[in-house]
């Protein structure tokens, strides 16, 4: 008798940061969210809560746009009040390299994850896991990916959807 050996499907929700604004004589870090921004992940954030993931981990880059992004989808993701974000300077990351060093090492129990990150870190991650080239990510995207593996270490390629903010004003 031949046992069916159960894969556990890993899913990575990758999202760029929202629109910044360039008001104020800050360092990059400390880069706040534009209004628009504001209104963007209010937006982007009721869409994913729409789908009803259920989510395990939320990770962000300690840029202060990224955490200010990640906290508006905190708020309106109505199924997670106990989720808390996880702040890390290797997602601070604009080549996409730290960023999928990091989702690579994340615990196995965490079957789903929010990772809030950067611009170029998104572009290259979304050829990385998907063979698409040069598709642009705008701020607040969201990226949805699906992995066929049971240990994050296994990730390569995987299916994926996406949603920007323009296809929903």
């Amino acid at each position: 008798m031949e046992l069916c050996k159960t894969i556990a499907l890993k899913k990575l929700i990758l999202i760029r940061h929202a629109k910044s604004s360039w008001d104020y004589n800050v360092s990059d870090l400390e880069r706040p969210l534009s209004n628009r921004g504001f209104n963007d992940a209010k937006l982007m954030s009721t869409i994913l809560n729409d789908f009803s993931i259920k989510i395990d981990g939320v990770f962000s880059s300690n840029a202060k746009r990224t955490i200010q992004t990640a906290q508006i989808f905190l708020k309106n993701l109505t199924n997670y009040k106990k989720l808390f974000i996880v702040e890390s300077t290797d997602l601070y990351d604009f080549l996409g390299e730290n960023v999928d060093s990091y989702i690579k090492n994340l615990k196995n129990d965490l079957d789903t994850v929010l990772v809030f990150s950067h611009n170029n870190s998104c572009n290259n991650l979304i050829t990385k896991y998907s063979g698409i080239i040069n598709k642009h990510v705008p701020t607040c995207g969201i990226l949805i990916f699906e992995f066929d593996v049971s240990l994050w270490s296994e990730i390569k390629s995987g299916n994926y959807k996406y949603y920007f903010p323009k296809n929903f004003k």
